[in-house]
């Protein structure tokens, strides 16, 4: 009972962390494509319990001397602006291609974005992690978003089994953008506009596979 305790409360922590940090605003509007490239280099040379990463205030004045257009408009930001900077930065160095992970309801067409995220662990842990999500379950309207509600509901089976789809419903992970990746990384993502662009393959049950993930700027 204990360890379920914990994970409640852990779910719950998060969920207000990533709403009083990521939901400021996108940090493309700080810094540029190539800044952002700046910073996660910068970021992988640290040790993962560097003082930077636990204090992030301290962050430009140890580590961006090298940088210092980038280090004034960091120290300008708030505390959970640099969080949502580091954060994101972390991420967007990973290796490998920015990704998308969506479901889909084949039947309805209904379509919605799971997670974001560079390799497939992080993608269907965080799909997890987001469809439990205290705070997004109390966003979802059950009357007028019946849809969401039922495509996320059956979803799940998926997720925790690695199976990807049935007869109906399916979650595909596919590339988008990095203003994109960056924009919405760690957001409550049910509101976010996009778009998707569909390919000649089809998976197993005979329909399309999506390609292709859009923002409302492309």
């Amino acid at each position: 009972m204990q360890g379920i305790r914990a994970t409640i409360s852990d779910e719950i922590l998060s969920s207000r962390y990533r709403f009083m940090v990521h939901n400021k605003g996108t940090i493309l509007s700080y810094f540029d494509l190539g800044q952002i490239k700046t910073v996660a280099k910068v970021l992988a040379t640290l040790e993962a319990d560097s003082f930077s990463l636990h204090y992030p205030f301290s962050f430009a004045d140890l580590h961006l001397q090298a940088y210092p257009e980038i280090s004034a408009v960091y120290n300008t930001l708030d505390f959970a602006q640099q969080c949502q900077v580091l954060d994101s930065a972390i991420e967007y160095g990973k290796k490998g291609i920015c990704k998308a992970l969506i479901a889909i309801d084949y039947q309805s067409g209904f379509t919605t974005i799971l997670a974001l995220g560079k390799t497939q662990e992080d993608l269907m842990q965080r799909a997890l992690s987001y469809i439990g999500d205290p705070l997004v379950q109390t966003l979802i309207d059950e009357s007028s978003e019946k849809e969401l509600l039922e495509l996320l509901q059956n979803i799940r089976p998926f997720l925790q089994q690695a199976e990807h789809s049935d007869k109906r419903y399916a979650c595909h992970s596919i590339a988008c953008s990095e203003e994109f990746f960056l924009s919405h990384l760690f957001s409550i993502l049910l509101d976010v506009p996009f778009t998707v662009a569909w390919g000649l393959e089809r998976d197993s049950q005979g329909r399309f596979i999506p390609t292709y993930l859009m923002g409302e700027n492309g």
